[in-house]
């Protein structure tokens, strides 16, 4: 047992195993051109790319998910849409629950000049309830499409519980995270790296998380 732990320890953080699960993953939907993208209803960015802080000037901190945040935003000022819906989660403190998305809001009115109007969904619980909100959202102001922006590793799971709420999407993946995916020749082997367990928890949160949708009913 010990020496079957040693074995998938050592594949795991000195071979490119995670980087070849992941990529299955990331590379389901096709890389897009942001320019190339039609003009939609609305941006719909999820959350995972930003902190509430009480620290940070800005009111957030940045976390690995950014690349979400950064390409909704250029494909806002790209003029794609008149409105940026921005998804999330909570983070409680202190008896006070902090909102993603509101963090952000606040943050894009007060100090980015954008031509587009903001909408926070507050905070969310998980994408099933980000899909539920803006299914809502949709109906309630007659938007038809939405730009879908989120990890390029989500976006299959994302996907399918939007169209299953109803919500056409144009897909817009991003934060790739495979090293297949970046710049820089493939190392088969080398030397022992956290980075190789961080890849494979994304790929196993996403491969847990499709079953868990899919026993749910929700894609």
């Amino acid at each position: 047992m010990p020496a079957t732990a040693w074995l998938l320890l050592t594949v795991i953080s000195c071979t490119p195993l995670a980087a070849v699960l992941l990529v299955r993953l990331e590379n389901q939907n096709p890389k897009v051109q942001l320019n190339q993208l039609p003009e939609t209803d609305a941006i719909l960015c999820l959350g995972g790319g930003v902190e509430p802080s009480l620290s940070e000037p800005t009111g957030f901190h940045l976390k690995v998910g950014a690349d979400r945040l950064s390409t909704a935003l250029t494909l806002a000022a790209e003029g794609k849409a008149p409105l940026l819906i921005l998804g999330g989660g909570g983070f409680p403190h202190e008896g006070r629950m902090f909102s993603e998305a509101d963090a952000v809001r606040d943050y894009l009115a007060d100090h980015v000049s954008l031509n587009i109007q903001l909408h926070s969904l507050g905070v969310c619980s998980d994408t099933h309830d980000e899909a539920l909100k803006v299914a809502t959202l949709m109906k309630q102001r007659g938007l038809k499409r939405l730009l879908l922006v989120t990890s390029a590793s989500h976006m299959p799971r994302a996907e399918a519980v939007f169209r299953k709420t109803d919500v056409q999407v144009t897909p817009v993946p991003c934060n790739y995270h495979s090293s297949l995916n970046h710049l820089g020749d493939l190392q088969w082997v080398h030397w022992p790296s956290y980075h190789g367990f961080e890849i494979f928890r994304f790929w196993a949160h996403e491969i847990i998380g499709h079953y868990v949708y899919v026993w749910r009913g929700w894609i």
